[in-house]
């Protein structure tokens, strides 16, 4: 019966790694604190709204000079952010800071994005649906089949699922021309109708350069990039912005965020220190005059102003809580088992270790075992003491409920 037993409390102890480590955050994790930040074109410093829970009200104010402002002023120290409440209101100004600013401009360079890293460690299905481009209708309308990419390109009818071999091979001849490495590594794009225009894909060829492919009256759009061979892209986001200024956001390997602009394919670095393409959030809010990119990790925020055309650093704002030693996860618990995480829709187990001094607390369940041993005349066998002395409290409570 000894490898039964054995068995039971290897599956107890890995049932209980998974659930101790997390019911101990059930009761000891905080939210951290994510206020509104915006950097402001007029005062020329971070501004933020945060609810004072003394007082119960929210407060807005200048991170820099403390100033508290009133809602409608407010509105007037972030204007390219509130600008429809000061264009209702009759206030919009015409210049800030002397430059001259209109509504349309703000309508077109004005926008948010988002990066999760969901985005980037989640698999989607290896089908994509490329648009016509130049349909010269108003709205986007979905073709009538998709494409994949294995060692060529080939175009299916999804209702037949039968391959189109004229268009494949009409495609795959530009292919060929354009000196394209099979197998691709991946292709991105934004197979949504909800756009004003399409952008095609970008695709990462086996050898790491990203091409430009799109549909154009019906025929084969691709060209090569041309991107920094020294760079190693591993994700892309392609964009249709209304000002048609940039394809897409690439990030590297070395968590480096790159805007590839329409400018002969152009890349201009986004300065993202801290930021990790593999677990974190990264939160870009444009304007005209300036990029606010936020960094956002479980510990709070990083805020960087950049110059909209230049994508210098001005200004930066850290709101990161203080890094705190949790002892119960460095000293009691030796590691944690997780199936899920909030960087992928996929369950996967992942462990993570506490610090070495852990040991000396498994070497302190393993005397307290041997002395209960003891005291019950219970037989106290060296797959216990071993294993309890590896797995700690994960091993010490089913070896104590599992006896002979």
């Amino acid at each position: 019966m000894k490898p039964i037993r054995y068995t039971i409390i290897i599956l107890a102890s890995i049932t209980l790694a998974w659930l101790l480590p997390s019911f101990y955050h059930l009761l000891s994790d905080k939210s951290g604190s994510n206020v509104f930040t915006y950097y402001s074109s007029v005062e020329e410093a971070f501004c933020s709204i945060d609810f004072d829970e003394q007082e119960e009200r929210l407060i807005r104010y200048n991170v820099k000079t403390n100033q508290e402002y009133s809602e409608a002023e407010f509105d007037s120290v972030l204007p390219l952010f509130y600008y429809r409440q000061l264009l209702s209101d009759g206030r919009f100004p015409d210049t800030i800071k002397g430059r001259a600013i209109t509504l349309k401009e703000v309508n077109s360079k004005s926008f948010f994005y988002r990066y999760n890293a969901k985005d980037k460690n989640t698999p989607s299905i290896p089908i994509y649906t490329l648009f016509e481009s130049f349909s010269g209708r108003v709205r986007l309308e979905m073709p009538g089949d998709v494409f994949r990419l294995n060692d060529k390109i080939e175009f299916i009818n999804p209702e037949t699922n039968m391959v189109d071999k004229e268009k494949s091979k009409l495609f795959m001849s530009v292919f060929e021309k354009k000196d394209f490495q099979f197998p691709a590594r991946a292709a991105y794009g934004n197979p949504s109708t909800r756009k004003p225009y399409d952008e095609g894909y970008f695709i990462i060829d086996n050898s790491g350069q990203i091409f430009h492919l799109k549909m154009v009256n019906g025929k084969p759009f691709l060209k090569n990039t041309n991107f920094p061979e020294n760079i190693n892209p591993v994700f892309i986001s392609t964009q249709e912005p209304d000002d048609r200024s940039y394809y897409a956001f690439v990030f590297d390997d070395q968590n480096n965020v790159y805007l590839m602009t329409t400018d002969n394919y152009r890349i201009e670095t986004i300065p993202t220190p801290g930021f990790d393409c593999n677990k974190g959030r990264l939160m870009i809010m444009a304007n005209p005059m300036y990029w606010n990119v936020n960094v956002l990790s479980s510990r709070g925020k990083e805020c960087y102003a950049l110059r909209a055309d230049t994508k210098e650093l001005v200004d930066s704002l850290s709101l990161l809580a203080p890094a705190e030693y949790d002892f119960t996860l460095s000293n009691i618990l030796p590691f944690e088992l997780r199936f899920t995480s909030g960087n992928t829709d996929y369950i996967q187990p992942s462990i993570s270790f506490a610090t070495w001094w852990v040991l000396l607390t498994n070497l302190l369940l393993v005397g307290v075992f041997i002395i209960i041993g003891k005291r019950k005349n219970m037989q106290v066998q060296v797959f216990e003491l071993v294993w309890i002395g590896l797995s700690g409290i994960f091993g010490f409570i089913p070896c104590l409920i599992f006896k002979d």
